[in-house]
């Protein structure tokens, strides 16, 4: 008999949605709140800000590790651990007595998101055969992150006044609840059936370098990049990195291997660049639609919904149509459309006007909406089956370093040029994210003399089945 996920995989579907949605709500929603907790806590500015920077930091350390751990022990099973951890730490966020235990609680509720995040995406690919049914599930489960993005700051906005900042953490607890009711019964189990054997060492590695590039990123525009703990940092990660580089096991857990293929590592750069570009620039020019722009925060709510929108319709409308479309220029596609969107608003962000920048916040939605399905299509497409954990916790963790880069990096052009010259630097990342996927479709073109065939990836990559170094 066939297992119930397999009967009826729109179960696992609502899953990874609702999954997908909490997890980028408590990214979206907790900003809104960040005065009332300072108020209410009695905490100083770096301390509410790490509310938000604790979360991000173990989301995005822990998502590949996630992933490398669902192939192995079953992501079933490790999606129902990461769903109780999720929602037992929202219940301890929402009953914090300080600013630290606040912080603390946060990490370990990161730690659960990237678990659920981490299994999401294979549970879906095992669930839906590749092909277009594939790409509606992955389509419906990029528009409940589009969903979160849209609905975020209105929704920690209203329960903050309303209820208090508690409230944004207390509804995760139902929601998580009843998910833990119903997907035991729902989820079908699925693995590597090779066992690869656990990893410790390179498990530390890819942790400690992740995060240290991570807490170097999230502070060194606060304390400085000269200052002795950002340089500590870098240096640990650069340690880290070059162990993990210079190992060579013969079937490793954690497959960085994967990035052999030109397509899935022009992919991961495409995802990196549209979050950093995209996300990035979004953050400063929040600043200064509330500055100069004058604009009160629910109206700037109100307004960035010319973004959020299509970040959630393009996934749905995608999903119908992107079997028919070339692979290579759909991952160009992302950082291309987040490059447009710079400089649509550097031509028309002095005019004080937002009718006249709506059209580069639509092109900066589409942009983050077709890039979040395309990142997760693509890196399930190029990979094979048993290592879907993996392939998605890369790409996932490309997104989430992006964000952290775009944050950071722009910020100098921010600081020096004002907000004309960042989004030039940001229209600068999307083009350079776009170039490998640009590239390859070339490069194949003339290797098959313009073939149809030019931009669709391998299923499975050569290097499968050889034994392969941890790293390329």
């Amino acid at each position: 008999m066939p297992s119930p996920a397999v009967r009826r995989p729109g179960w696992t579907l609502a899953m990874a949605a609702t999954a997908g949605y909490l997890l980028v709500l408590d990214l979206t929603g907790v900003n809104v709140a960040l005065p009332a907790m300072q108020r209410d806590l009695g905490a100083g500015l770096g301390e509410v800000q790490w509310v938000v920077d604790a979360y991000a930091l173990t989301l995005a350390v822990l998502l590949l590790t996630a992933g490398a751990l669902a192939d192995r022990v079953g992501r079933r099973s490790l999606f129902l651990a990461g769903l109780a951890a999720f929602t037992a730490a929202s219940l301890a966020c929402a009953l914090a007595p300080g600013a630290l235990a606040l912080d603390l609680v946060r990490a370990a509720q990161g730690c659960g998101a990237a678990v659920l995040y981490g299994t999401a995406s294979p549970l879906l690919a095992a669930a839906y055969p590749s092909g277009r049914q594939r790409d509606r599930a992955l389509g419906t489960f990029a528009a409940a992150s589009g969903a979160a993005i849209a609905t975020g700051p209105l929704l920690g906005g209203t329960l903050t006044e309303m209820f208090g900042w508690r409230a944004i953490f207390f509804i995760n607890v139902p929601v998580g609840t009843l998910a833990l009711v119903v997907a035991p019964r729902v989820l079908a189990e699925s693995r590597d059936a090779r066992r690869r054997p656990l990893d410790p060492v390179a498990t530390a590695c890819l942790t400690a370098g992740l995060g240290g590039v991570m807490w170097a990123l999230i502070e060194g525009p606060r304390i400085g990049w000269t200052a002795p703990e950002t340089i500590i940092c870098i240096a640990a990660a650069t340690a880290a990195t070059a162990v993990l580089a210079l190992r060579r096991i013969p079937d490793p857990m954690i497959d960085l291997s994967l990035l052999r293929d030109r397509l899935y590592a022009a992919n991961t750069v495409a995802a990196l660049a549209f979050h950093a570009a995209g996300a990035g620039a979004l953050a400063y020019f929040s600043l200064y639609v509330q500055g100069p722009m004058g604009a009160r925060p629910g109206e700037a709510g109100l307004w960035f919904l010319t973004f959020s929108v299509p970040a959630l319709a393009a996934p749905v409308l995608l999903g119908r149509i992107m079997h028919r479309l070339p692979s290579a220029l759909l991952v160009a596609a992302g950082p291309a459309l987040a490059a447009v969107s710079s400089l649509l608003l550097a031509a028309t962000y002095r005019l004080h006007s937002w009718p006249a920048m709506v059209p580069g916040f639509v092109a900066g939605g589409t942009s983050i909406g077709i890039g979040n399905l395309v990142t997760g299509r693509t890196a399930l497409a190029s990979a094979p089956a048993e290592r879907a954990g993996v392939a998605a916790g890369i790409a996932n963790t490309a997104k989430q370093i992006g964000i952290a880069v775009g944050v950071a990096v722009l910020g100098v052009p921010y600081q020096l040029g004002g907000l004309g010259t960042m989004l030039l630097t940001a229209a600068a990342v999307g083009v350079l994210g776009a170039l490998p996927a640009l590239h390859f479709v070339i490069t194949r073109s003339r290797r098959q003399g313009g073939s149809s065939r030019a931009a669709v990836p391998a299923e499975r990559p050569p290097h499968q089945d050889s034994e392969h170094p941890t790293l390329l």
